[in-house]
């Protein structure tokens, strides 16, 4: 829209009234406007280029971090390969070791189950080899215990008093008490 002019009472026109004010401000502080705008023209041309700088700046060490972080990674990457291997060789070597520990168990064992199949073979045959003295030793004591009571048997037939004999023997000493008993003279 177009402005519209006024009068004043005075005769002048608003836009007349515009101007007048700008020539006083700028009478007044036009000096100082200008310097500010200077001062805010200087302080943005080094914020933009601190800003720039920065950015600069930046940008670098994001780059720099960037090509430090792949070094990095494929440092760990290569090390994490190598561990692998290594834990596979070492899986391989230990299955390898089992084995052969396994191996040597089983020989072991065999070589123990003969022993021992060996030790009660020598066994038997010497638990066979007592028993069999044992029993030669138990058959001549039965056989000198035989012959022993056999001797004392026919020792105490010998001495013992038949019944006959003692009879006679009792029948004597009853007569000798009723003194029915007559002794022959000698």
């Amino acid at each position: 829209m177009a402005r519209k002019q006024t009068q004043n009472q005075s005769g002048l026109t608003t836009d007349n009234m515009d101007g007048n004010v700008d020539k006083i401000r700028e009478i007044l502080f036009g000096g100082q406007m200008r310097d500010y705008e200077q001062r805010f023209a200087d302080l943005e041309k080094r914020l933009s280029r601190n800003i720039e700088l920065m950015s600069s700046n930046l940008e670098k060490k994001v780059e720099r971090l960037n090509t430090y972080a792949k070094r990095e990674i494929e440092k760990l990457s290569v090390q994490i390969k190598e561990e692998r291997k290594a834990r596979r060789d070492d899986g391989k070597q230990g299955s390898k070791d089992l084995k052969e520990l396994s191996q040597q168990v089983e020989s072991w064992c065999a070589e123990l189950e003969e022993h021992i199949g060996s030790e009660s073979h020598d066994l038997r045959g010497i638990l066979q080899e007592q028993s069999e003295e044992l029993s030669g030793m138990i058959h001549d004591t039965h056989d000198q215990l035989s012959k022993t009571m056999a001797a004392e048997t026919r020792n105490l037939a010998d001495d013992k008093l038949a019944r006959d004999d003692l009879a006679a023997l009792l029948t004597e000493v009853a007569l000798r008490l009723k003194k029915d008993f007559k002794l022959p003279d000698a």
